[in-house]
């Protein structure tokens, strides 16, 4: 019963397989020339059915192995159409080619835009600290001429304490001797005396 029941599937098996080998595979290239892309320009169509008549930009020759960007020229072969590597000035390319350089040089503005205001922000942080020290120096000039001013006050206020001081003391010197009670120096009560003895001699001792 096994047999009879392995045999069957194991022929369907090869019939299916067999029938898988003998499907043919047709190969078409498309090939647009005014491409912006590599595979716009040369690009493989599989088919298992081929076509009575190839549709448009559609060929069945291969390019030629070795080709980087293969395209297809109508203008070649007398007419009938060749493949040849392309030269980069299809319309196709050429639009793509502009469209990129402007978005890198949009990418670039955009960049640069970002820089710019980067750049402002930090010029506008630098301005707000020189500002802020110029401000601080106007204070600390502000402060350091009213301590040099009350300085000079209190200097001015200490010398005209001192001359008062110095005034007093010598008035004080004065009021504590006067001159009239001043003692007689003992050269001239010397003086005097012998004077005095002096005229007593000449008045004969009176």
């Amino acid at each position: 019963m096994a047999d009879e029941t392995n045999t069957p599937v194991a022929s369907a098996e090869t019939a299916t397989q067999e029938q898988a080998v003998s499907v043919k595979t047709y190969v078409y290239y498309y090939s647009n020339p005014d491409g912006a892309t590599k595979n716009e320009r040369c690009h493989e169509v599989f088919t298992d059915t081929p076509f009575d008549v190839v549709p448009w930009r559609m060929h069945k020759e291969a390019p030629a192995e070795g080709m980087v960007d293969p395209v297809w020229d109508d203008k070649l072969n007398n007419g009938l159409g060749a493949w040849k590597e392309n030269s980069g000035d299809a319309q196709g390319q050429i639009l793509a080619q502009a469209q990129e350089t402007i978005k890198e040089l949009q990418d670039k503005s955009d960049q640069l835009d970002k820089k710019s205001v980067e750049l402002d922000q930090a010029n506008d942080k630098v301005d707000s600290v020189v500002k802020a020290m110029q401000q601080a120096q106007k204070a600390s000039s502000e402060q350091t001429a009213m301590v040099t001013k009350s300085l000079g006050q209190l200097m001015a206020s200490q010398e005209n304490t001192n001359k008062l001081i110095l005034t007093m003391q010598k008035t004080m010197m004065g009021l504590a001797v006067p001159k009239a009670d001043q003692p007689t120096a003992p050269a001239a009560q010397d003086a005097k005396a012998e004077e005095q003895s002096q005229d007593k001699d000449a008045n004969g001792g009176n």
